[in-house]
This record gives structure tokens, C-alpha cells and sequence, in this order.
């Protein structure tokens, strides 16, 4: 960690700027964001051109989710005990390879639907030991009084990367193609490989202890311990997994509204994502600045509430200029939540144990999404879209509720 104490003490955004290698993770994991919201407009159009198919579309996102809910807990016991940054190395180089392919089939039209579901799997599983390493990391690089901002920092970076790939995404597609869109992709992955071979890391991991069943159930029993004694993050994570999980059909069917209820295509799409970015950008960098003054389940309660309403909102809304609206509003409120949870977890976990409390994490927030992504495409067969949408808005509504009546969950 690079850290003067004889420097003036800075505070926001400004103290970061000391923290080199943090910086050099940062830009790397920038680059990729922008590379995977390209990804994400052109994967899904692929599947959607490929297909036709709501139930082919849920079904691929259910493989997606797959290996989070799979490997997640026992892959942070793992991480844990591994050089972090050769787990970054290594994950980041596998996905870009394991994307060049994607691309290339696609580019040569040989590709089908086993082999869309063999590489989002590897991709996904490459994700799965790459998060608790970068959680990892972070502790590492960046001193604790620093890691809101070093959060929202990163939020609002990644928010304005998707914002410039969906951008990015709409011209490639249409000019160019989904082939190229996802070969754009696999570059960033490179290059936020380099980031962390460039980078100086302090190891974090390779523990004396030999591995085995024992000892692993210890270790990974000491993630959950750590999640259950604190409050404002288990009840957090129920509620993340539930709201997943009715969330899900907004995710697969966005397509379908844009092309049918919008009549806007995949331009449309890309302009309700990159409004959902902005909302986010603005959010991250306020709650970066002034997220101290509020409590954290104050600010969990409020983006859930905030999330729903503006998912209900598109259930109302059949014009392409209301849904950005309407997506820069929801988006706001995604921050509110992520960076108060993510500096909540980082404060009260020990830097060896980050690994297994970060994937756990993970995994129970995201244990919702291969359900609702394979119920999804069900869905749309007997409810249409509009309809969809309300009901996702209320549920989330509805289960942003009870946390309220926990005292102990309120007075943090």
C-alpha cells in the first residue's frame, strides 16, 4: 500500500490519488466494464437474433448465473489461500481468450446454441474467482478511511464505461457487427490483464495449513460467521437475493421492449441501459461525498425502495424518451446500495478472510438468478411485457418493507 503519513491528509476523491497501484487496478477494471457493457447489448442480441426465443434467452442467462451459485462460497475458501493478483491475471486472460472464440464462431457462422452456453459458463466461472480477489486487493491497496470513496469511485467509473460501450455498442452493431462488438470485448480483458501483471500487490493468501475437507469446511464456515454477526449485511443479502430474483425478467425481457412496446430496436436498448449508467454515475459520485451521514440500512432501505419504483414505472411507459427516464431514476439508486454494502463488508472483515466473506456474499445475493432468468422466459408467454414490469416494481417494493420493523437492522 502506498501510503505517506507525512502527506496533508485529503479527503474524497483527492486522497486517492496517492494510491498508485489502486489506480492501475482501477483503469484495468474501467477498460473491462467498458468492454463488457458492449458485450452485454451484443451477447443478448445474439441470442435474440439466433433464437427468437424468450425461453432460449432465460434459459442462456440462467447459464450465465450458473457458476456464482455453484463455485461462489467454495471458490472464495480457494481465493483465500491464492497470490490474489495471479488469480486476476490468469481469469482475465481466460475470458479474453474464451471471448475471442465466441466472436470468431460468430464471425464465421458456426456458432450454436451449445457453444454460447459452454463459454458464458467459462466466463461466468472466471468472475467467480476474479471478484473476491479484486475485494481482496482492495483492502491491500487503499487504507480503510478511504474505501467509500475508493467504492464509489469505482461505481461511478464503471458506470460511465457502460455508458460509453452501450454507446459504442449501438454503432458497432450497426455498422460493423455483433462479431466485432464482442471481439472489442476480448481486447479489454487483455488489457486489464496487463493492469494487474503491472501492478505491485502485497500477497494476500498461500496459507502453511494443508488443505483438506476439514479444514476446508472450517474456513468456509468462517466466511458465513462473519456475514451472520452482522445485521445490516445479512439482512442486505436476503434482500438482494430475493429482489434478483424478481428482477430478472426486466433483464431477459428488455429486448423484447425495446423492439415491440418502444418499436426502437437495439438502439433503443442500448439508450435505456446507457440512461440506467447515468443515473448511476451521478449517485456513485454523491454517495462517495456524503454516504457517511446516513445510516447503512437507511441507505439499503432507501435504494431498494428507490429500485422498485423505478422498475414499476416501466410497466406505464410504451415511448423511448419516458423509459430512459424513467432507467436514469432506477439506475440512481443501484449505488445507494452497492457501495454502502461493499464498505460495510470491507470495514468489518479481517483481510484474510475477504475472499470467502466477498464470494459468500456473492453467492447468496445472487442466488435468486438462475430461477427467475429460467422462469422469465415462461413468463413472457402467459403476461406480457408491460404487465411484467409492474410486477416486478411492486415485489421489490414489498420486500423492501420489513427490514424497517428490525431494530437492530435500523439503528446501523
Amino acid at each position: 500500500m502506498e501510503f505517506n503519513a507525512a502527506e496533508t491528509e485529503k479527503r474524497g476523491y483527492g486522497a486517492l490519488l496517492k494510491y498508485k497501484d489502486f489506480l492501475k487496478i482501477w483503469a484495468g477494471n474501467t477498460i473491462s466494464r467498458f468492454g463488457d457493457a458492449i458485450d452485454s447489448i451484443a451477447f443478448l442480441w445474439m441470442v435474440y437474433k439466433m433464437t427468437g426465443s424468450t425461453l432460449m434467452m432465460g434459459t442462456v442467462m440462467a447459464v450465465n448465473a450458473a457458476p456464482a451459485v455453484l463455485f461462489g462460497m467454495p471458490a472464495g475458501v480457494l481465493v483465500d489461500r491464492m497470490n490474489k493478483k495471479n488469480v486476476m491475471i490468469f481469469t482475465d486472460l481466460l475470458r479474453g481468450f474464451s471471448t475471442a472464440i465466441m466472436a470468431f464462431l460468430y464471425i464465421s457462422d458456426m456458432v450454436s446454441l451449445w457453444h454460447l452456453y459452454i463459454l458464458t459458463f467459462i466466463n461466468s466461472s472466471c468472475e467467480v474467482f476474479a471478484s473476491p480477489a479484486r475485494a481482496s486487493v482492495m483492502q491491500v491497496l487503499v487504507d480503510k478511511k478511504h474505501y467509500l470513496p475508493a467504492n464509489s469511485l469505482r461505481q461511478a467509473s464503471s458506470s460511465a464505461a457502460e455508458i460509453a460501450g452501450t454507446a459504442v455498442a449501438a454503432v458497432v452493431m450497426g455498422y460493423i457487427g455483433i462479431g466485432a462488438a464482442i471481439l472489442i470485448d476480448s481486447a479489454t480483458f487483455f488489457i486489464s490483464s496487463f493492469t494487474a501483471i503491472i501492478a505491485r500487490i502485497d500477497t494476500i493468501g498461500n496459507k502453511a495449513i494443508s488443505l483438506n475437507m476439514k479444514q476446508f469446511y472450517f474456513e468456509f464456515t468462517e466466511g458465513i460467521a462473519v456475514i451472520k454477526s452482522n445485521i445490516v449485511l445479512l439482512v442486505s443479502l436476503t434482500m438482494a437475493c430475493l429482489v434478483n430474483l424478481v428482477l430478472a425478467p426486466f433483464n431477459v425481457l428488455l429486448p423484447v421492449y425495446s423492439d415491440k412496446i418502444l418499436m426502437a430496436g437495439e438502439r433503443g436498448m442500448s439508450f435505456i441501459l446507457m440512461s440506467f449508467t447515468i443515473g448511476m454515475i451521478a449517485s456513485s459520485l454523491l454517495i462517495g461525498q456524503i454516504g457517511d451521514r446516513f445510516k447503512r440500512s437507511a441507505l439499503v432501505i432507501a435504494g431498494f425502495m428507490g429500485l422498485g419504483s423505478g422498475m414499476l414505472s416501466f410497466g406505464f411507459i410504451n415511448n423511448i424518451e419516458l423509459a430512459c427516464f424513467a432507467a436514469a431514476i432506477g439506475g440512481a439508486f443501484i449505488p445507494v446500495i452497492s457501495a454502502g454494502s461493499m464498505t460495510l463488508m470491507q470495514e468489518s472483515t479481517p483481510v484474510d478472510k475477504m475472499g470467502r466473506v466477498s464470494s459468500t456474499a456473492t453467492t447468496l445475493s445472487l442466488l435468486g438468478l438462475p430461477l427467475g432468468y429460467a422462469v422469465s422466459g415462461i413468463m413472457a408467454y402467459g403476461i406480457n411485457v408491460l404487465t411484467t414490469f409492474k410486477l416486478v416494481g411492486v415485489m421489490i417494493i414489498i420486500i423492501s418493507i420489513p427490514p424497517i420493523f428490525i431494530k437492530k437492522f435500523r439503528q446501523h
